[in-house]
C-alpha cells in the first residue's frame, strides 16, 4: 500500500453515529481507501509512508459546496455595506477589474488557505471557470466541482440604483453556455473534476436561456447549481420582471424547475412554506454563514432546511466580505448562529454540523458515492488534525467523545497537518511538499494591488457606504 495511518482516531462517518473508531487504522493504495478499522485487524508494516496517528484525528477531507475562489484576490474589498450596495457599488468596480490573470490568482490563494485548513473539494463557481481547473486546480492536485457562471447582464451596472430593472440579453448566455459544455467533454471521467451548470440567479438569466440549462442538465444526467431567493436586491428585481408578490421559488416551481438535481445556494429570502416545498421536492440547500451574514445580516437557514428533513451543506463563497475560506470557522458560525436565531441551545448540535462539511456536502454535489466518508472502496481524500494544539486539549474519550463538540466549536483550522487528495499528499507534515506558497503569495499581492489601483476612481465615484467610512479616516 502507499500510506497507512495507524493508531488514530478515526472519524468515518459511516455506520453509528459518526462511525468513530479508537485507535483505527486506514490504508490507502492507488488513490482509493483500502481499509478503515481497528490498528490491531491491520497488515500495515509493507507501506511505504506510515503515519503515526497516536495524537491525531482522521476524519474525510471537508467539502466546500459553493465558493468563488477568484474573489479572494479582492479580500476585504466590500464589507460592512447596505446589502443593495454590495455587489454593484461595493464589489464591481473592483471585480471588472480582476481579468482572466486576476482570477487565476485569486484562485490560488483561496485554494491553498482551503487545503490549509483541510479541504479537500471545492464547488468552484465561476465564469471562464476551466481557467481556474486548468491553471489551479489541476497544478494544486485538489478536488474540483467546475461550475461555469451563466449571466445574461450588462458589466456596467455600477451607477444603476437599487429599484432599476437589470436588463437581460440573451445572446450574452450564449458563450457562457458553450463554455459549460465543454467543461463535460474537457474534463470527462477525470478523476478530480466534475462539471454543473451554473445559471447564476433567477433574476441574471433569460427564461429562455434557464429552459436551455434546464434541458441539457437532464441530457447529462448532471446537477444545476443556482443562487436562489438571496434577499431583498433578489425580491426587487424578480417583482418588478414577474408582478408583485411573485418570488424566485413560485416561478421556479412554475417552472418545474425544483426537483432533487438542483443545488440552490443560499436561500435566506424564502418563507417556511417555500423551504418546505423545496424539501418535498428534494432540493439540496447550500448555506454560506459568514458570506450571506456580512452581505445581508442574515444567517441562512441551514438548521430549519435540516429540521425540515432537507439535505444541506456549506459553503465559504466570495471573501472580500468575510474574509476567509475556513470551513471550520463557517461551522462554528453556524451552529451558533442558529442556536441564536432559534432560541435554541440544542439546535444544529455538533455531529449533525459537521456532517454539512462531510457526508452531506458530498451528498448536496452528488459525490457520495465517492468521498464525503472513510469507507472502503472509495476515494482517498482524507485529513488528520494534530489533537495536541492547546485549543483542543483535552482529548477525553471515556465516558464520551469530547472531540466531537470540540471540532466545530474549538478548532480553527490550524491543527490539519496533513492533507490527502485522491491517495495524494497535498500538506505531509504541516508542509506544501510540492508547492511554493511564499512565491504563490507574493505574486498574487503584486496583482491585488494594480487591481486596487485601476479600480480606485471608479471605486470613490460609485460613492458606497464604504466610501464614507474611508473619507472618515476608518479604513
Amino acid at each position: 500500500m502507499d500510506i497507512a495511518i495507524i493508531n488514530t482516531k478515526l472519524l468515518t462517518f459511516e455506520g453509528r453515529g459518526l462511525g468513530i473508531i479508537n485507535d483505527g487504522g486506514l490504508a490507502i493504495e492507488n488513490g482509493k481507501i483500502t481499509f478503515v478499522g481497528k490498528t490491531t485487524d491491520f497488515q500495515y508494516q509493507s507501506a511505504d509512508h506510515i503515519i503515526d496517528g497516536s495524537n491525531l484525528l482522521t476524519m474525510p477531507g471537508l467539502i466546500n459546496s459553493h465558493i468563488h475562489t477568484s474573489e479572494t484576490l479582492l479580500r476585504g474589498a466590500a464589507q460592512d455595506l447596505p446589502e443593495s450596495e454590495w455587489m454593484n457599488k461595493g464589489f464591481g468596480p473592483f471585480k471588472k477589474h480582476l481579468g482572466i490573470e486576476g482570477m487565476v490568482a485569486g484562485a490560488q490563494l483561496g485554494v491553498l488557505e482551503g487545503i490549509r485548513s483541510g479541504t479537500t473539494t471545492f464547488a468552484e463557481y465561476e465564469t471562464h471557470v476551466s481557467s481556474l481547473v486548468n491553471n489551479v486546480y489541476l497544478p494544486f492536485k485538489t478536488r474540483v466541482v467546475a461550475i461555469e457562471t451563466i449571466n445574461e447582464m450588462a458589466s456596467d451596472r455600477v451607477k444603476l440604483k437599487p429599484t432599476d430593472l437589470y436588463e437581460l440579453d440573451s445572446e450574452l448566455g450564449k458563450d457562457p453556455l458553450k463554455r459549460a459544455d465543454a467543461l463535460f467533454k474537457d474534463f470527462q471521467d477525470h478523476p478530480l473534476v466534475t462539471s454543473m451548470y451554473g445559471p447564476q440567479a433567477l433574476d441574471m438569466v433569460s427564461e429562455e436561456t434557464l429552459k436551455i440549462v434546464q434541458a441539457k442538465a437532464k441530457e447529462k444526467k448532471c446537477k444545476i447549481h443556482m443562487h436562489i431567493a438571496q434577499g431583498n436586491r433578489e425580491r426587487t428585481q424578480i417583482e418588478k420582471r414577474y408582478g408583485k408578490g411573485a418570488t424566485t421559488i413560485s416561478i421556479l416551481n412554475d417552472r418545474n424547475f425544483l426537483d432533487e438535481n438542483l443545488v440552490a445556494a443560499h436561500i435566506h429570502d424564502t418563507t417556511i412554506e417555500e423551504r418546505e416545498l423545496m424539501v418535498q421536492k428534494d432540493v439540496k440547500m447550500v448555506g454560506c454563514p459568514s458570506s450571506i451574514s456580512c452581505i445581508d445580516g442574515i444567517l441562512p437557514p441551514i438548521g430549519h432546511y435540516l429540521k425540515l428533513g432537507g439535505t444541506a451543506a456549506i459553503g465559504t463563497d466570495q471573501a472580500p466580505g468575510p474574509g476567509h475560506h475556513n470551513l471550520f470557522l463557517e461551522l462554528k458560525l453556524a451552529s451558533i448562529g442558529t442556536k441564536i436565531i432559534s432560541k435554541d441551545p440544542t439546535a444544529l448540535p455538533p455531529w449533525e454540523s459537521i456532517k454539512l462539511v462531510t457526508i452531506n456536502g458530498a451528498k448536496v454535489l452528488g459525490l457520495d458515492q465517492k468521498i464525503g466518508s472513510l469507507k472502503v472502496g472509495k476515494n482517498a481524500d482524507v485529513i488528520t488534525l494534530n489533537l495536541k494544539k492547546l485549543n483542543l486539549v483535552p482529548v477525553i474519550d471515556n465516558p464520551f467523545h469530547t472531540i466531537i463538540p470540540n471540532l466545530v466549536y474549538s478548532t480553527n483550522g490550524s491543527e490539519v497537518n496533513n492533507v490527502i487528495i485522491n491517495g495524494d499528499f497535498i500538506i505531509k507534515d504541516n508542509e506544501f511538499p510540492s508547492l511554493n506558497v511564499e512565491e504563490i503569495t507574493s505574486d498574487v499581492s503584486k496583482k491585488a494591488r494594480l487591481i486596487f489601483e485601476a479600480a480606485t476612481d471608479e471605486w470613490k465615484e460609485a460613492d458606497s457606504q464604504m466610501v464614507k467610512y474611508y473619507k472618515k479616516g476608518f479604513l
